[in-house]
């Protein structure tokens, strides 16, 4: 006879609760401009000048080619989209299995602060890219590789989430 395991369903509504905290936090222009603010801090700090007009959330680079190109620094730009959807799939997967509460919010917190900061370094890597290599190299990167790169960045942290949940069941 098989043992099927009880859906947490409890635990599942708690994550699902913080995912729609997480959501409204990351839809507030307080977090765009936290984003790009960030980003030009580490840009300035590596050599790259900027400049940052905060109520445009536009962030200038003068390119090493010399072009001044502007980069918006908003929801869909800036990773935030895959943060949200995210914290869904995981509440609503890893939320539902067995294993202590207390871990569960552990490893969503851990996660969604790895996811953000991955995101604020995605966004300054394909900005030096353009620094660097012009803007096409840029539009290469930042439409292609990065949703990529995010992708990866999820399913590892889902994975991992999954392994924690597994080894808490089986102690």
């Amino acid at each position: 006879m098989s043992y099927k395991e009880k859906p947490r369903i409890l635990h599942a509504a708690v994550q699902v609760a913080l995912a729609l905290i997480m959501a409204a936090l990351t839809m507030s222009t307080y977090t765009w401009d936290f984003i790009a603010r960030t980003t030009a801090e580490v840009l300035k700090i590596a050599g790259i000048k900027t400049a940052y007009v905060s109520d445009l959330f536009l962030l200038y680079v003068r390119l090493l080619d010399g072009k001044v190109v502007g980069f918006r620094v908003l929801l869909e730009c800036s990773g935030l989209i895959t943060l949200i959807i995210f914290t869904f799939i995981s509440a609503l997967t890893i939320g539902l299995f067995s294993g202590s509460l207390k871990v569960k919010l552990a490893w969503f917190v851990m996660s969604i602060i790895v996811c953000f900061s991955w995101n604020i370094f995605r966004l300054i890597s394909v900005i030096a890219v353009a620094y660097s290599f012009g803007y096409s190299a840029f539009e290469v990167i930042h439409y292609i590789f990065a949703p990529t790169m995010d992708f990866i960045c999820i399913i590892s942290l889902w994975s991992i989430g999954l392994s924690w949940m597994r080894r808490g069941a089986e102690a």
